[in-house]
């Protein structure tokens, strides 16, 4: 296996490394996840998951978008995400942006 950072040498599309992390969920929201991603085109929730988190930071962080997360994007069309679903969480995320950054939230 080729290390990732000898393959973004050479790339065209450079790849991202990704750890892995433990979070712990109940019952129900996983089965929420689950069902949710099987309806927006996800086949595994990991990928709905991050999305969550993208659109979250995309929300609390003005110099963050989502639409130039390209290795993101390139990752969920890899992973079966249709383009139309893409398209609408980028819309849906930038037509949201008049919402408070957490930070600002958090002083009040």
């Amino acid at each position: 296996m080729i290390p990732v950072r000898i393959k973004n040498k050479f790339s065209a599309h450079p790849q991202k490394v990704m750890r892995p992390i433990s979070i712990r969920l109940s019952e129900e929201m996983i089965e929420l996840l689950n069902s949710t991603a099987a309806e927006l085109g996800f086949k595994r929730i990991q990928g709905l998951i991050r999305l969550y988190i993208r659109q979250g930071l995309d929300r609390d962080h003005q110099d963050y978008t989502l639409a130039h997360d390209e290795v993101f994007i390139e990752t969920l069309r890899k992973n079966g995400v249709s383009q139309r679903i893409i398209d609408e969480a980028i819309v849906v995320t930038h037509n949201k942006h008049t919402t408070q950054p957490l930070s600002e939230l958090q002083d009040k």
